[in-house]
């Protein structure tokens, strides 16, 4: 059963993948509303001035499709947290690192989970607009970026260590 999770969960990863950058279902159909535009949850940080220019800039229709999209985010997550914990599986590690990477891969998630929350709550609400709300969203955004950076730096490392103590053994 576990097995069947994780072929779906890394599966379903890349198809979201692939329908929100490839088709009119993502990033697309928020781009023929501001062909400049830029997804928020991908940058590492932003300020409150930069939400609400995007929303001024994508309109009422990519308002609509961004929310659309962040719709089948919530699925992304999923998916993605389920390729997380299964690369962190694949690597030899201890157990306290290990669970030190599974826990990242779970903040990891809630963040995002929060991020896209807000935005819902944000695009829904425009005209109306909370600097507040935004900055929020901001550190919910930056919070998981830190995560993920965390998690590829421990298992980066920790690959490079096993490598080295590899060679010596050789030597």
């Amino acid at each position: 059963m576990i097995k069947l999770i994780r072929v779906i969960g890394i599966f379903g990863f890349l198809i979201c993948l692939l329908v929100m950058y490839m088709t009119g279902h993502g990033i697309r159909s928020i781009q023929t509303f501001d062909s400049s535009f830029r997804l928020l949850d991908m940058r590492f940080h932003y300020s409150s001035e930069t939400v609400k220019q995007t929303f001024e800039q994508i309109q009422k229709g990519g308002r609509i499709a961004y929310q659309k999209y962040l719709v089948l985010d919530f699925i992304f997550i999923l998916c993605f947290l389920i390729t997380m914990v299964t690369l962190s599986d694949a690597v030899h590690m201890s157990p306290e690192i290990k669970t030190f990477l599974y826990i990242l891969c779970v903040l990891r998630a809630l963040f995002d989970v929060f991020e896209n929350i807000l935005l819902l709550h944000m695009l829904k609400q425009y005209p109306v607009f909370s600097k507040i709300t935004a900055t929020i969203c901001s550190w919910f955004t930056t919070l998981k970026f830190v995560m993920l950076y965390i998690w590829l730096l421990t298992i980066i490392t920790h690959t490079i260590i096993c490598g080295i103590k590899s060679i010596r053994k050789y030597l």
